[in-house]
């Protein structure tokens, strides 16, 4: 290259160099963004300016309290789930052949089909999805023993204890059975 032309091309780079500090350090971080449920609102109707709900008159259930039911009914099956993904856990940890759990299918298990219900009749469906994944963790974790892929079984294990984790600090917040929550906790 000539002379004639290196020069302006060091100079526009020198400048879209500083273009682009200069916009990395002035640009605004949003801030992150909190869940919030919509109001169900009233809507006006007619030219008279009447305002009528389109929706019956209902005694409306605060999320506290869909939350509280929640756990009365559930708490228990997740709980149960737990152990007994617990358990498949430990035969991964103590070096169970994969012979020996080829054959097993966990999302076929009753635990894990009553933890899927208690995932699906959940009132938030962001956390009845993040209990669907707690469940998948656990599979995908076996399927990757099994597979001989200890790595992927690894990661899959560590995101288990993750949402193991998570789990327990939301069933303490309407704790049906405290004593079995903080002994498997403990565990």
């Amino acid at each position: 290259m000539s002379n004639d032309l290196l020069l302006p091309l060091l100079v526009c780079a020198g400048c879209l160099v500083i273009i682009v500090f200069v916009y990395l350090r002035t640009r605004s971080i949003p801030p992150p963004k909190s869940f919030s449920i919509p109001e169900i609102k009233s809507t006006q109707q007619g030219k008279g300016g009447n305002s009528e709900s389109l929706f019956a008159e209902s005694p409306r259930v605060s999320i506290d309290q869909g939350l509280e039911s929640w756990h009365e009914t559930f708490e228990s099956t997740v709980l149960d789930f737990i152990e007994f993904a617990d358990g498949f856990i430990g035969s991964i940890d103590e070096g169970k052949t994969s012979e020996e759990m080829k054959g097993l299918n966990i999302l076929e298990a009753m635990e894990a089909t009553q933890c899927q219900m208690a995932a699906s009749e959940h009132p938030s469906p962001e956390m009845g999805a993040e209990l669907s994944a707690f469940l998948a963790t656990l599979s995908a974790s076996l399927h990757a023993y099994v597979r001989g892929d200890t790595d992927l079984s690894n990661q899959q294990r560590s995101l288990y204890g993750e949402y193991r984790e998570m789990w327990f600090q939301r069933l303490r917040q309407f704790p049906q059975d405290l004593d079995r929550i903080i002994r498997l906790r403990r565990v």
